[in-house]
């Protein structure tokens, strides 16, 4: 192929054969269009995400920040039941009939609206009804409920974004979806930080109730754009035809975030309740998880085309070129996480003064958030293999000894405040990495020696 980008590499023969060979394949340009436009959306997002939380803090307090920050978990925690992993399935099944089979992709498409619109409302008034109950006994703050029942609004078009987007993703219109996220990143966060200005905390909540809103409006006109362009309808008659494609690739995903957001959310009660510290630790920890979730969208891009290139290889009992797969990855995010972890080490009290006074002393919080994105990378790469071999079930019960190691862990080290919660789920993570590691070992050692054998 003549490309003068590629033929500059001409002097390193090995290099140049090996991007000629990269770039000649249809497959590895889509997974990097894909990969490059995700990317720009989440630094971009990220970025002013990031720039707009701090603006909020400064503007809202300490206390009120961690009260802020709970609400955020438990209505995050809620929403997990009302995507039921649609988009990922929205996703995969659309992109795989899109072409194939256009009139089930529509109705994929309207069962992924309607379960998803059928789930929010149903959680939304599941929210409304423990409102009370919950601001009183789980989050110790009863002044609370009112800001948590507007809050599940939002939560139920959040609910419908989450279909919308797996059809994005699914129609691969990642170019379109990245502008389109830029520009609500924009307006949003500016919307976000003037109601939180003029109306302090209570601005705060509503920013974030109608940010899914607006989300949705602007997401469901891209949707009829591209529908049109791929002559894709919406089928909502015949659509529960559809049924089995959420149980048999929804229910196992759907399990593991009923480990992963309800047991961040117990640990984060935990230290919102403990008498010594409260929210006023809590917002210790969610300054120092702030980078944590900001920084680990760098492991989600460089892993974000691993799943379809690992069942493939597997699918060929290509087992040494996935082997291969995993130890490079795995080199590149340990070159990656420790720099960063030893820049935080030295920096990490005056980053933390970024966010005032009040939280002097949170810089080894945040190095210790950041570390922990080492053992928790390198599980995603892993668990990609497991669920790539059809081990969804193995996959799910190794993440059932994380949850109990981290919230166990909690317990023990609670009296050390938002300290003992970082240090838990560092110690979590180690824990499920090492399982995640022998369990590889051993699938990998027994499916090439069937190969052999064949």
């Amino acid at each position: 192929m003549n490309n003068p980008w590629i033929d500059k590499f001409r002097a390193y023969p090995k290099v140049h054969s090996l991007l000629e060979k990269a770039f000649s394949s249809e497959l590895f340009k889509r997974i990097l269009r894909g990969s490059f436009w995700n990317a720009i959306l989440n630094f971009f997002s990220k970025g002013v995400s990031f720039i707009g939380t701090v603006i909020i803090i400064r503007l809202i307090g300490k206390e009120a920040y961690g009260e802020f920050g709970m609400l955020n978990s438990t209505i995050a925690m809620f929403g997990m039941f009302t995507t039921f992993s649609i988009s990922q399935t929205a996703t995969k099944h659309i992109a795989e009939f899109r072409d194939l089979d256009r009139p089930k992709a529509g109705r994929i498409i309207g069962l992924s609206f309607l379960f998803s619109a059928t789930m929010g409302l149903l959680i939304f008034t599941i929210v409304q009804l423990t409102a009370g109950m919950l601001a009183t006994n789980s989050l110790n703050a009863p002044h609370l409920e009112g800001s948590l029942r507007l809050m599940a609004t939002g939560m139920l078009f959040g609910s419908l974004n989450g279909a919308q987007y797996g059809v994005i993703n699914g129609l691969e219109a990642f170019k379109e979806n990245s502008f389109l996220g830029i520009l609500l990143g924009i307006t949003l966060t500016i919307m976000k930080i003037a109601l939180t200005y003029w109306f302090g905390f209570y601005g705060a909540v509503l920013g974030m109730t109608i940010e899914p809103f607006v989300t949705y409006l602007a997401t469901f006109y891209l949707i009829r754009k591209l529908l049109k362009r791929s002559q894709l309808k919406i089928m909502f008659a015949g659509a529960l035809k559809e049924y089995k494609i959420l149980f048999n690739y929804s229910l196992p995903s759907l399990l593991s975030g009923l480990l992963i957001f309800p047991t961040n959310w117990y640990t984060m009660s935990l230290l919102a309740t403990n008498k010594e510290g409260g929210y006023d630790d809590l917002a210790d920890f969610n300054v120092a998880n702030q980078w944590f979730n900001v920084l680990i969208f760098i492991t989600y891009i460089l892993v974000s085309s691993f799943l379809p290139i690992f069942s493939d290889l597997w699918a060929k009992k290509e087992y040494q070129k996935v082997n291969r797969i995993v130890k490079n990855a795995s080199a590149t995010i340990l070159a990656i996480f420790i720099p960063i972890s030893i820049i935080f080490l030295i920096f990490g009290e005056s980053i933390g003064k970024i966010y005032g006074v009040e939280y002097t002393g949170v810089g080894i919080l945040i190095f210790v958030s950041v570390f922990t994105l080492i053992p928790q990378s390198l599980c995603i790469v892993l668990n990609n293999v497991l669920v790539a071999s059809g081990r969804l079930w193995t996959s799910l019960l190794v993440f059932a000894a994380w949850s109990i190691t981290f919230i166990g862990l909690t317990f023990a080290l609670l009296s050390y405040s938002s300290m003992g919660l970082v240090i838990s789920r560092l110690i979590a993570f180690v824990l499920y990495l090492i399982i995640l590691f022998l369990v590889y070992r051993s699938y990998y050692r027994k499916s090439k020696l069937q190969t052999q054998i064949i």
